[in-house]
Parts: structure tokens; sequence; C-alpha cells
């Protein structure tokens, strides 16, 4: 057994913010695809100048992977900062590792 007693929060930090981008992304598309045809069913005859429908659709396709990758890097961060302290105190997470030999292909 081994033991993982500390992770680098800046490394942490950016696995978590292209994970959280990426959820972001799918959100911002689910969010697109769910605004932009009720444009027309909202409001067919709005009073005053508003925001296009199409435009709250890009600005979700641009917004939630922004948002979600600055909220992934501060909690990625806060998370590893987090586990190094209390691993100090208990000791870390216990992890099984088998070791292999690579074998090499060759070409045929």
């Amino acid at each position: 057994m081994k033991t993982v007693k500390r992770f680098d929060p800046l490394s942490v930090m950016r696995i978590a913010a292209i994970f959280y981008a990426a959820f972001g992304l799918l959100e911002g598309l689910f969010l697109a695809a769910v605004i932009l045809p009720l444009q027309s069913v909202m409001n067919p005859a709005p009073a005053g100048p508003q925001l296009p429908w199409y435009l709250v659709g890009i600005l979700a396709l641009i917004a939630a992977p922004l948002a979600g990758a600055l909220v992934g890097a501060i909690f990625g961060a806060l998370g590893a900062l987090t586990y190094n302290a209390s691993a100090r105190w208990v000791g870390g997470i216990a992890v099984e590792v088998t070791e292999s030999l690579a074998v090499a292909r060759q070409p045929l």
C-alpha cells in the first residue's frame, strides 16, 4: 500500500478548471438549446428594448464554461489545500498500486 500524502494545489486547480469548463460547455449547450426555441413563445411582442434571445443563448455558450472554469479552479485548489492539511493529521489516503512491466510491441 502506498499513501497519497499531498496534492499540488496548482495542478489540481488546472485539472478541475478544465473539467468544470467542459461541464459548463455542456450546460451552455443545453441552455442555448432550451432558450433559443423559446424566443418566439416567451415574449412575442415585447414592450420596449430588450436583449435579443439569440444573444442570451450565445452568452450561455460563453459564460457557462468560463464560470465553470473559475468555480472549478477555486474549489479544486481549496479541495487540495484542505486535503493536504487533513492528510498531515490522519496520514492521507492509502492506495494499492500494482506495478507491471510494459511490453514493447514490435512493428509488423
